[in-house]
């Protein structure tokens, strides 16, 4: 039977979430010789990071997917806010529960902390990752935009 796991990322995932991330920025890598290095080096600067975390998604043993978040808070509601940054879904592993499966563990970590809400951004052509956020209860703000102040290492 298969079966979906979620883990909180630690040092012990490195290996198993390079391969992962290398995976998900092959498709924009400029210089592929370097981006398991790169990749690496991300995730290191991820779990230093005081206020960024990872979860793990294994189907079955494997290594099958990812979600990484952090926090912010409104000060409108007075609550804290849990920001997806990336979710990434190997290809062999989707439409099986990897992305559902993380997405539900984040709700109940947001839960958990008492926020106010969930958010996360997808580029508007990417239909399955829209369909996979509509079924697990997100709602498009159609009213908002998102705009994006230039800095170090933006297009590195």
């Amino acid at each position: 039977m298969n079966h979906v796991t979620v883990a909180e990322l630690g040092t012990e995932h490195l290996d198993e979430m390079t391969r992962l991330l290398t995976m998900y920025r092959t498709r924009d890598a400029k210089h592929e010789d370097h981006l398991t290095k790169e990749c690496r080096h991300a995730l290191e600067r991820l779990l230093q990071f005081p206020n960024a975390f990872g979860l793990l998604a294994r189907f079955d043993s494997h290594a099958a997917g990812f979600l990484t978040y952090n926090w912010g808070f409104s000060t409108s509601k007075g609550l804290p806010i849990m920001r997806i940054q990336d979710l990434f879904t190997a290809p062999l592993y989707r439409r099986l529960g990897v992305g559902s499966a993380l997405l539900r563990r984040a709700a109940a970590l947001a839960e958990e902390r008492g926020a106010g809400r969930m958010q996360l951004e997808t580029d508007l052509d990417n239909a399955p990752a829209r369909s996979l956020y509509a079924a697990e209860g997100f709602e498009w703000i159609a009213q908002k935009i998102v705009y994006m102040y230039p800095m170090q290492g933006w297009n590195s």
